[in-house]
């Protein structure tokens, strides 16, 4: 017959096919770009909102740390709630609580002040420690087939849907009582305007960390913006007490404040004062600011989304190095060799050098207080070495999956605790005495003997305190493990684990605080003895650096033994982990 496919074997399940057959039409697949008309914007985004408590419900399950975490968490929002609708409740029984009064100016600067603060304070948050980058990642759904428009919308949706989110919008919405007095039709404007800030604030957000996710291309590039990061945030947070120290009035601050209610940080927070005066002009200029935000970061996220697909893996680069680098500088031993590894990850991880720059900070917003604070800089030496070593608590969970070779390899948990305490001793010491030094040339403690026993004692304390918290990193890091941020990636974290990263850290500095108590026991013999303060500050500083280095070799002795019990819950742990990235 014409056209006909000879017969098929026998046994053969294939059907035979002519060529009158018509071919099968094929399913239209959606297109990458978004192109497909086809899709359902509003099931995405559902979807995606269901996907995202599932990743937290399921993290949930699987620790109970995290169980912890997540309960202080949702312990803090409420807080946050609660304080928000007693202050909003305060003010508005206030009877001089209206529109043309000194109350109400004051109210307003506060408003719109605080408002501009929490918008850059989150952003910055959200770039140092949340991210874009974690299990909602829009990467991890390119094989999906989800139009961009679709899934930059859903990824929005959801993160609205989260605590944070939603904890902001109720505050807001609780502390709309505060409006009261002025009107029901502020009161109204006030609670529309909540869930509109805190759009406008999750738009720049997610806006902000694509466009940093492009920028840093490469894993050298996303390390410098997080070293940059982290010091800009520090002394952000300094600048509220800076500002309120400076002796400034308040007409200066409401100058602050009308400059700040017309940028897309705090217009929103400026609506109902405008309602309240009946300006209604401004009102529509400072709704029309907030939806160009909302809309110009949507689209600022869609090209980001849409460039990081077309660009793929672009920017990443190869070196390489002649030698056996820091190998060559350290004992043919096993804890030798664990010294050199450690070194050459301090030195790439950005992670943790930007934790090197924090005593330095310390020291600069020392200096930035107003009146004579010269002799404050003294804290960021006796504070500086618990900051530098906060880190090694989770060290284990930094060396990541390099862990394995050490464990296949046999080697003691004795000589990994000494190896990475001779890297930490090494480096806090010579930090710390060269910090000490600047620091007395700074308040000029070097001019007389007191001034030298000062800057010794000082040195002394953040030493010993140093030494305290490492003895304790060594024991809990093999116990109080928690997820962190890829290296390539160092502003993402894990879902659901951004309260863990701050609570265990917080445990760690407390039991080195209060092992320091020997010290403290010091202090009061030699006080209620009547030793003179020079001879008092000298013994309080040999105490001090004994106490620390008391604690570190118990606390290397301890971690040895929990390490070698715990080898293979920490492999599994560090696999989990891994999974996350």
């Amino acid at each position: 017959m014409t056209g006909a496919v000879p017969a098929r074997p026998a046994g053969s399940a294939a059907p035979t096919v002519t060529a009158a057959t018509p071919p099968r039409p094929q399913p239209a697949r959606p297109s990458a770009s978004g192109a497909s008309r086809s899709a359902r914007p509003a099931g995405t985004a559902l979807l995606l909102i269901r996907l995202r408590w599932s990743l937290t419900i399921a993290a949930l399950r699987h620790s109970p740390q995290r169980i912890v975490a997540m309960v202080i968490a949702v312990l803090g929002a409420i807080s946050l709630v609660v304080c928000a609708a007693g202050g909003g409740i305060t003010l508005g029984s206030r009877p001089d609580m209206h529109a043309g009064t000194p109350a109400w100016d004051t109210l307003h600067t506060g408003v719109v002040l605080g408002g501009t603060g929490a918008v850059l304070g989150v952003l910055l948050i959200q770039l140092m420690y949340v991210g874009q980058a974690s299990s909602m990642d829009p990467r991890k759904f390119e094989l999906f087939g989800i139009p961009d428009r679709a899934l930059t919308r859903g990824l929005f949706a959801a993160g609205l849907c989260g605590i944070p989110a939603i904890s902001g919008t109720l505050a807001l919405l609780a502390f709309a009582s505060a409006y009261r007095r002025t009107g029901g039709m502020v009161v109204a404007v006030a609670l529309l305007a909540a869930p509109v800030a805190v759009m406008v604030m999750m738009a720049i957000s997610k806006a902000m960390i694509a466009l940093f996710s492009i920028l840093a291309d490469s894993r050298r590039a996303r390390g410098r913006i997080y070293i940059i990061s982290m010091p800009v945030f520090v002394l952000a947070c300094q600048l509220p007490g800076v500002l309120v120290g400076s002796g400034a009035d308040e007409a200066v601050y409401a100058r602050y404040a009308a400059v700040a209610g017309w940028t897309p940080f705090g217009a929103v927070f400026a609506l109902p004062f405008d309602v309240a005066r009946g300006a209604w002009g401004a009102f529509a200029a400072r709704l029309a600011i907030a939806a160009v935000t909302v809309a110009l970061c949507y689209w600022v996220s869609l090209w980001c989304l849409r460039r990081q697909r077309e660009r793929g893996g672009e920017g990443a680069q190869v070196r390489s190095r002649e030698g056996i680098g820091a190998f060559a500088s350290v004992p043919d031993t096993a804890s030798g060799a664990i010294s050199a590894r450690l070194a050459t990850y301090l030195r790439k991880d950005p992670r943790q050098l930007v934790m090197y720059a924090s005593p330095v900070l310390i020291m600069l917003v020392m200096l930035f207080e107003p009146g004579d604070s010269r002799d404050m800089v003294w804290v960021s030496v006796a504070i500086g070495g618990l900051m530098l070593v906060a880190l090694e608590g989770d060290g284990i969970a930094y060396d990541g999956l390099g862990f394995t070779l050490e464990a296949i390899s046999g080697v003691r948990g004795i000589d990994d605790r000494r190896g990475r305490v001779r890297v930490h001793v090494l480096i806090v010491t010579a930090y710390l005495t060269v910090l000490a030094v600047v620091c007395a040339l700074v308040a000029g403690s070097w001019e007389s003997i007191d001034g030298w026993a000062e800057s010794l004692v000082f040195w002394g304390i953040g030493i010993g305190l140093s030494f305290s918290a490492l003895g304790v990193a060594e024991v809990i890091s093999p116990v109080l493990m928690y997820p962190i941020a890829p290296p390539d990636r160092p502003f993402s974290t894990p879902q659901g684990r951004a309260a863990t990263q701050l609570l265990f850290p917080l445990a760690q500095m407390l039991g080195s605080v209060v092992l320091m108590l020997p010290t403290s026991l010091v202090m009061a013999v030699l006080g209620a003895a009547g030793v003179n303060d020079l001879q008092m500050m000298w013994a309080v500083a040999g105490a001090a650096v004994l106490n620390g280095i008391g604690v570190l070799m118990l606390g290397t002795w301890l971690g040895g033994i929990v390490l070698d019990e715990r080898q293979l819950k920490v492999l599994a742990t560090l696999r989990d982990f891994a999974s996350l990235q």
